[in-house]
């Protein structure tokens, strides 16, 4: 089994959990992406969330705003999950999401479709950069010229930032791979930038160095000999501070690339 079929059994047993935190470990800082995605999403926009797993973000942002939402997955079952748990949680809803099973390098959607296109952790998951080179020429395609891509994936920069850190304080590196629990390949910054500059214009980089910070090096050295958790109450102070205090030494592997889609 090579890495990919592999990562998408991972997908697929996820899904039959039914929990939307088994999508986001990190809840908290899902809730930050979420909040990133929304600073771009307003009244009257049609909106597409790509890798969009159980559609706990596609159910938030559609609260947040008078939208028409749509959302994909590659894996099957999640859509279904989504769907079962749009009818549980979120009735009210039933009419403003739609999920659709496709995937993200091909798109079921016409050209210049979309006012906002949102990805949360689903480009790094193709772990072949033609492959994401494929994903992020196809989104342009069905964004509007004018529209926003927020692209919120890992990179290695960040997470290199992160580890330097991590090792000043005797913490061991944290794999690039994210195989402890999935499969990923990160970006290079400079590459996906370099890549994207025919396609889309480069607006702001957004970063949470300041909630890496106090999860991914405080926490371990706040409850060692015990190992972190995500439900530990410096993750929630974490979240708050990082709305006020967004970035800190530029740590932290997910990052947030505000693109414009080229007129």
């Amino acid at each position: 089994m090579n890495d990919s079929t592999k990562l998408k059994e991972i997908y697929e047993n996820i899904a039959e959990t039914l929990d939307y935190r088994t999508t986001a470990s990190d809840y908290q800082l899902r809730e930050l992406e979420i909040d990133t995605g929304s600073d771009f999403i307003a009244d009257g926009m049609v909106v597409l969330d790509v890798g969009c797993g159980l559609g706990y973000a596609a159910t938030q942002y559609v609260q947040r705003a008078d939208i028409e939402m749509h959302a994909i997955d590659y894996a099957e079952n999640m859509i279904e999950g989504a769907h079962d748990l749009l009818d549980k949680n979120y009735p009210e809803l039933k009419d403003r999401i739609n999920f659709q099973h496709a995937s993200v390098t091909d798109l079921p959607y016409e050209s210049n479709t979309f006012d906002v296109v949102t990805s949360s952790r689903c480009l790094m998951a193709l772990l072949d950069w033609e492959l994401q080179k494929d994903a992020l020429v196809e989104i342009n395609r069905v964004l509007k010229p004018g529209g926003v891509l927020v692209l919120m994936e890992g990179t290695l920069d960040g997470l290199d930032r992160l580890n330097e850190a991590r090792e000043k304080v005797d913490l061991d590196a944290i794999a690039a791979d994210g195989r402890d629990r999935l499969i990923t390949r990160k970006f290079v910054e400079s590459e996906l930038l370099d890549f994207v500059q025919p396609y889309y214009v480069h607006e702001d980089t957004r970063r949470f160095g300041l909630y890496y910070f106090l999860t991914r090096v405080v926490q371990p050295l706040l409850v060692a000999p015990d190992k972190p958790s995500y439900d530990h109450k410096i993750n929630d102070v974490a979240r708050q501070l990082s709305g006020l205090f967004p970035d800190f030494m530029g740590l932290g592997h997910l990052v947030a690339f505000i693109l414009t889609k080229r007129r």
